[in-house]
């Protein structure tokens, strides 16, 4: 039993990182990259059990999303921007993750795992990727770092940020959600210890300006939702107070600011005249789309604007609008915004002892607080940039409150 058990985790800690697109985009990870660009078919079965034979809360909106993204804004792109039908089905690549919704649920379904052991899965990959983390910064050298994300995704090196390393914090940011809920329930040492690690780290070598900023705002946000009525009051007033004087502050020193965040500003401004401009030339794209290109087709989004370093995934919800529309945006933000729209706590049965209650309560309430982050950190990064994350965030909180498992419709 305990063997089975052991496998059991030994599973969920190899299957959860492809769920959540860890390796997607790390082109430096040789066949997990691979293996990553093919999971969507390979659970493709999954997902389609999950969808004839479950009753899954939001199957509608997701079938809804799937087909908009996957059948209508190909052909829109075949209509607007040129492409040949391979090159526009090579756009769907990235959106194909929606479905991991629908295979998460499945694998849920037949595996039955505990929470406790969810939660084990969880906190070990944090740990884990805190630990690869620093073993890269320490180890590998500097000449490894590249310039040009074409030619390495994870060891980067800018003129703003200097060295970093571009690992994906997924399970990072889990870690310190849980070990912050964890810290206002009854806290231990490690809890008081991994929390601020976590983000001095990201600070220090990720330094992914949005990810780290919507990541404190989080903390506080589960600090501020855990506090006494009175303290509670005290504590948004602050936090307004502390708003304005720093949107003040902002404006006084936007120059500065702007300097800092150097290229990525400039580039980012100027793509989104280009792309006002392009969809100005025709308001009915605006309203569904223009589709994508990809990198390697025979239409690029170089060819179409005229500037190489133009990337929709860049451009968070306005490359949306881009790329789908009004109409495919608006169903794209309702998946985001079901991640959030569960019960804010977890009910456990009474049975549970009153220690792994509160560790239960804490894992769900850390979930909940990523599926708020993922939204967060739209407002620059594309909600289709991994929208397995998404998916996966709402499988285990729907797994998590029971809601998960009835068989037939």
């Amino acid at each position: 039993m305990r063997q089975a058990g052991s496998s059991l985790l030994v599973g969920f800690i190899l299957m959860l990182p492809l769920f959540g697109e860890f390796f997607h985009y790390m082109v430096d990870a040789g066949p997990f990259y691979y293996l990553s660009k093919a999971w969507p078919f390979l659970t493709l079965p999954l997902a389609v059990y999950a969808l004839v034979a479950l009753r899954t809360p939001h199957h509608n909106l997701y079938i809804a999303c799937l087909i908009y993204v996957l059948a209508i804004t190909p052909a829109l792109s075949i209509y607007w921007l040129g492409n040949g039908f391979v090159d526009a089905m090579g756009t769907t690549i990235k959106v194909w993750p929606l479905c991991y919704y629908f295979s998460m649920l499945a694998v849920l379904a037949f595996l039955k795992p505990s929470p406790a052991l969810l939660r084990q899965a969880l906190l070990i990959l944090g740990l884990v990727s805190l630990a690869v983390l620093w073993g890269l910064w320490i180890i590998v050298p500097r000449s490894h770092y590249a310039m040009d994300p074409t030619v390495s995704k994870l060891f980067l090196f800018e003129y703003e940020r200097g060295y970093r390393i571009y690992l994906p914090e997924t399970f990072t940011i889990i870690l310190v959600f849980y070990c912050t809920h964890r810290m206002l329930q009854r806290p231990a040492m490690w809890h008081l210890l991994l929390a601020p690690f976590g983000i001095i780290s990201m600070l220090m070598i990720y330094k992914q300006r949005l990810a780290i900023a919507a990541t404190v705002l989080m903390v506080g946000w589960i600090v501020l939702i855990n506090l006494p009525k009175a303290l509670r009051t005290v504590a948004l007033a602050l936090a307004g107070v502390g708003a304005v004087g720093g949107a003040i502050l902002l404006m006084h020193h936007s120059q500065g600011v702007s300097n800092s965040l150097g290229a990525s500003l400039s580039i980012r401004q100027t793509s989104m005249r280009l792309l006002t401009e392009f969809l100005l030339d025709e308001p009915v794209r605006w309203i569904f789309g223009a589709g994508g290109t990809t990198r390697f087709g025979s239409v690029t989004m170089a060819d179409i604007i005229g500037r190489k370093d133009f990337y929709l995934a860049d451009l968070g919800w306005a490359g949306v609008l881009f790329e789908y529309g009004v109409f495919g945006g608006l169903l794209l933000l309702l998946l985001y915004v079901t991640a959030i729209r569960q019960p804010l706590r977890l009910k456990v049965p009474e049975s549970v002892e009153t220690e792994e209650a509160l560790r239960q309560t804490a894992l769900y309430g850390a979930l909940h607080a990523y599926g708020i982050y993922l939204l967060v950190v739209t407002a620059v990064y594309s909600p289709v940039f991994t929208p397995g994350e998404m998916s996966m965030v709402t499988a285990l909180l729907l797994y998590l409150n029971r809601r998960w498992w009835r068989p037939g419709r």
